[in-house]
């Protein structure tokens, strides 16, 4: 299993409704966020920790599957796991698995094997819906508690199965002793089917949404897989910005790190080895991730109907981000570019954000950017000038991130508020338009204590706004002496934002929603460095 590391909300969520199932309060759950994000990993590491005699899990991966995999799967893991909790001996058969539990249950053990032969009859309906009455049949029958894991479980309308959700839910809705947890890497699919199709009555899902690693767990996951080859603190932060904290990507570089390290036998890496390692996977026809993107890339963009879909990639990871500037861009109609966007938001490439549009995975933006395009319009072949050339960018983003991780907040800050243009965004449930700037000017405001306050105070059409910053915690002493400061000014503010690297305390935050305060800690930060694609801000 890849280093696990973080996530430590999420397996402890599943722990303790687990924990509620046997105390007869049952809430399932539905794990979303993208490809290669850790879900998967997350379930099997709860599923490897898990030692509980009375709990007997079963987990079906529903990627690339058909309705054989899906019955063999569930008739053999469900009597497999509970030989495991009982200590009888392990089988991999079917026939000796039933064998080795009938005497204990029998009815359970029946219905797994009738579920196999009805898959061989051909009568994909019937053994389905007997697979996913197996659970239940086993806790009527030995009292255990089941965990039902459907992982992509949007994949069940490949089974050919007629209305497999149907099914799904009226097993949920009957089996209130059994756990389900489900799982998509298609964030509009799964909420589409979750609200029209598994809109239960009993059992609704209690939806987690799965992020990539912040810069914490990216940290420690590169210092866990590193192991005895350091890594300056620049550096790592470098790396949690450049794959997005996306797991899979950052333990493909680390791995690729570790061969060049040995290879060229140091024990620090430094930046050139680090632009190999990302030549070697991200530049290179055969290396690991550019194939993967490449595979994204014909996935999406094949037929010449696709065209499109491949321009608007270009337009997006060249910054251009509403629908209006693509159409623009590409000389095209609305009708078109709209159908293309919408069907990049279903395959979970691109994410609207009110009237901005991005592509997601920040590694396959760059990798579109920087990699596919010139190859797509390159006129020049040759290889060696290729290779100089994206080198030579990749230094540059190194330099480039080590340089703006030195500049302070105020300058950061100024530097992203610069790019706002009227757009209406979405920050972890709230809502805010980002006005048009057009100056932003460093005050210092003075607290009752005498202590300074750096200050941003930006000017908009409709009235200055006043962006306070903080490194530290703010108390709500604070708040009330910002407040007063700002009605001193003269001109009322329009905005006030507390932009804090530090959580504020409970009395800091009602206060300055009293105040009606935008309240910008770490994460909303660099939720907007990521939207127009800026480093992240390193507290």
């Amino acid at each position: 299993m890849t280093h696990f590391c973080g996530r430590k909300d999420i397996l402890d969520l599943i722990r303790k409704r687990v924990g509620d199932l046997k105390e007869g309060c049952r809430q399932n759950l539905a794990f979303i966020g993208s490809s290669y994000i850790g879900k998967s990993t997350i379930l099997l590491k709860f599923l490897n920790d898990l030692d509980d005699n009375a709990v007997v899990p079963l987990y079906l991966d529903l990627e690339g599957r058909d309705i054989h995999y899906f019955v063999s799967r569930a008739t053999r893991s469900i009597l497999y796991q509970y030989a495991r909790i009982k200590g009888l001996p392990l089988q991999e058969s079917l026939p000796l698995l039933a064998q080795t539990v009938r005497p204990f249950i029998p009815c359970t053990a029946a219905a797994a094997v009738e579920a196999s032969a009805l898959v061989e009859k051909g009568r994909f309906a019937e053994a389905y819906q007997a697979a996913l009455c197996l659970p239940d049949m086993l806790i009527r029958e030995s009292g255990v508690t089941c965990v039902f894991i459907l992982d992509e479980f949007h994949r069940l309308e490949d089974l050919g199965v007629p209305e497999p959700f149907k099914l799904l839910a009226d097993s949920i809705t009957t089996q209130k002793k059994c756990l389900f947890i489900i799982t998509s890497s298609y964030e509009e699919l799964a909420k589409k089917i979750l609200s029209e199709k598994l809109m239960l009555l009993f059992g609704n899902f209690e939806i987690v949404n799965v992020q990539p690693f912040d810069l914490k767990a990216s940290q420690y996951f590169i210092e866990q897989r590193m192991a005895d080859v350091r890594m300056g603190l620049s550096l790592r932060n470098f790396l949690a910005d450049f794959t997005g904290g996306r797991p899979l990507y950052l333990d493909i570089l680390l791995h690729e790190l570790l061969n060049l390290s040995a290879i060229y036998k140091q024990q620090e890496v430094y930046a050139p080895l680090v632009v190999q390692a990302v030549e070697n996977l991200v530049f290179s026809r055969w290396g690991a991730l550019s194939r993967h993107f490449e595979l994204v890339v014909d996935r999406i963009c094949s037929g010449r109907a696709n065209r499109l879909v491949m321009d608007i990639l270009f337009a997006l990871a060249n910054g251009t981000h509403k629908t209006k500037e693509i159409m623009d861009v590409l000389a095209a109609k609305q009708g078109p570019v709209t159908q293309k966007l919408g069907y990049l938001i279903e395959q979970d490439i691109v994410e609207k954000n009110g009237t901005y549009f991005y592509i997601k995975d920040k590694l396959f933006r760059y990798w579109v950017k920087y990699v596919f395009q010139r190859r797509i319009k390159a006129v020049d072949m040759e290889p060696g000038r290729q290779i100089k050339e994206f080198k030579d960018e990749v230094t540059r983003a190194v330099n480039d991130f080590q340089l703006t991780a030195r500049k302070d907040l105020s300058t950061r800050v100024t530097e992203l508020v610069r790019c706002f243009e009227n757009e209406i965004l979405s920050l972890h449930g709230h809502l805010y338009r980002l006005p048009v700037f057009t100056d932003v000017k460093p005050l210092k405001i003075r607290n009752r204590c005498g202590n300074y306050f750096d200050v941003l105070q930006a000017e908009t059409e409709e009235g200055p706004w006043l962006l306070v910053l903080r490194k530290d915690p703010l108390a709500e002493g604070d708040i009330n002496a910002i407040a007063e400061e700002a009605r001193k000014l003269g001109i009322r503010p329009r905005r006030c934002v507390i932009v804090s690297l530090s959580a504020l305390d409970e009395g800091a935050k009602l206060k300055a929603l009293e105040e009606r305060m935008w309240i910008w800690n770490e994460p909303e930060l660099n939720s907007l460095m990521s939207l127009y694609d800026k480093p992240y801000i390193v507290s």
